[in-house]
C-alpha cells in the first residue's frame, strides 16, 4: 500500500511538469509567432512587399493598395497578429502562398513528410553509429583508435556541409562505386522505401555531420562519469570492467545524449536545406529557399513556424526521455 501511495505521489509530480513545460512550450511558441509576423514589417514597402512581387510589372500606387485590401494588409498590426494566431491553432490555415497559388498548410503537407523522412533516417543512423563509437572511444582512451575518430570528427565537424556533399557527389556519384547523384523526383514521402539506393547519398551526408558532433559529446560523458566516486566503488566490488562501464557508466553518461539528440532536430532540418539543394531532393528545404527568394511571406511564416513547433517538441521529448532514462533524476517540485 505504501509503495502505491508513493507510485501515484511520484506520477503526480511528473504529470505537472509535463504539463508545465506544454505551457512554456506553448508560450515561446507564441513569442516565435509574434517575431517572424513583425519582421516582415521591417523589409523593403513593408508587408506589401508580395505585392510588388505578384504584380510585377502591373505595381502602382493603387494596384498595390487595391491588393493589400484585398488580401487583409489594411487591417492594423494587433488585429492582423490576432487574425494569424486564431486561424493558425483553431483551423491549421497557415495563410496563402502568392506565388505558388497554394495554401501553406497544404504546401507544408506535400513537402515536409520528404524532408522528415529524410531527417529522421540520418538520426537513427546517427544513434546507431555515435554512441558505440563514443563508447568505444572512451573504453580505449588515447589509443590509435581514439585517435583516429577524434581525428576523423575534427575534420568532418569542421568541414561545411555543402563541401561534404560535394565531396561525396564526386567521389561516389561520378566514380567507382557508383550511386545515384539525385534522388527519384516527385513529392511521395515513399520513395525512400521504394528506391533506398538513391537516398544513400543524402543521408549518409546527415548522417556523417551528426556522428562528428554526438561521437565526440558520448566520449566526453562517457569519461566524465568514469571518474566518480560510484564507479570506483563499483570496480572496488570487484565488477569487471564491461560491467562497469555498459552497467554504471552508460546509463548514466546516456542523459546529456538524449538532451542532445532532443536538441539537434534544428540542425538537421537546416542541414537537410543544403542537402536538398545539393543533390535536387524535393523537400521543404528547396521550398524554403525558393519562397525566400520571391518573397513569399506566408509561405515563410508558416515554415519557421513548423520548425519552432518541432524544436520545442523535440526539447520536451529530451526532457522526458531524460526522467526514463535515469529515473534518479529527481523533477523540480517532487516531494523529498
Amino acid at each position: 500500500m505504501q509503495n502505491a501511495r508513493e507510485g501515484h505521489c511520484y506520477t503526480f509530480p511528473v504529470f505537472t511538469y509535463i504539463l508545465r513545460r506544454i505551457v512554456q512550450s506553448f508560450v515561446v511558441l507564441l513569442v516565435v509567432m509574434l517575431v517572424t509576423f513583425t519582421l516582415p514589417y521591417f523589409q523593403v514597402h513593408g508587408i506589401l512587399a508580395p505585392a510588388y512581387s505578384v504584380l510585377q510589372t502591373h505595381a502602382n500606387p493603387k494596384t498595390v493598395a487595391l491588393w493589400g485590401a484585398q488580401n487583409g494588409m489594411n487591417h492594423p498590426y494587433f488585429v492582423r497578429f490576432w487574425t494569424y494566431v486564431t486561424q493558425t491553432f483553431f483551423h491549421f490555415n497557415l495563410g496563402h502562398s502568392y506565388k505558388q497559388n497554394l495554401s501553406v498548410w497544404g504546401l507544408i503537407s506535400l513537402y515536409v513528410p520528404r524532408t522528415i523522412w529524410l531527417a529522421l533516417s540520418s538520426l537513427v543512423f546517427t544513434i546507431i553509429i555515435a554512441i558505440p563509437l563514443g563508447i568505444i572511444q572512451a573504453s580505449r582512451r588515447n589509443t590509435f583508435i581514439d585517435y583516429a575518430a577524434t581525428g576523423t570528427a575534427f575534420v568532418l565537424y569542421a568541414m561545411p556541409s555543402f563541401l561534404l556533399c560535394m565531396l561525396m557527389l564526386d567521389a561516389f556519384g561520378f566514380h567507382w562505386p557508383h550511386l545515384p547523384t539525385s534522388p527519384p523526383s516527385g513529392v511521395s514521402p515513399w520513395l525512400m522505401f521504394s528506391d533506398p539506393v538513391a537516398f544513400i547519398l543524402p543521408v549518409a551526408c546527415l548522417t556523417m555531420l551528426s556522428v562528428a558532433a554526438i561521437s565526440r559529446f558520448m566520449r566526453g560523458t562517457v569519461l566524465e562519469v568514469m571518474v566518480q566516486d560510484y564507479i570506483r566503488t563499483a570496480k572496488a566490488k570487484g565488477c569487471s570492467n564491461r560491467r562497469t562501464l555498459f552497467r554504471h557508466a552508460f546509463r548514466n553518461a546516456l542523459g546529456p545524449i538524449v538532451i542532445i539528440l532532443g536538441l539537434s532536430i534544428p540542425g538537421l532540418f537546416s542541414g537537410a536545406l543544403i542537402i536538398e539543394s545539393i543533390f535536387n531532393y524535393g523537400g521543404i528545404g528547396i521550398q524554403t529557399v525558393y519562397a525566400a527568394t520571391t518573397t513569399d511571406v506566408p509561405t515563410i511564416l508558416g515554415i519557421t513556424l513548423l520548425v519552432a513547433i518541432l524544436t520545442l517538441l523535440g526539447n520536451l521529448l529530451a526532457d522526458v526521455a531524460l526522467g526514463i532514462v535515469n529515473p534518479r533524476i529527481r523533477i523540480e517540485g517532487t516531494s523529498r
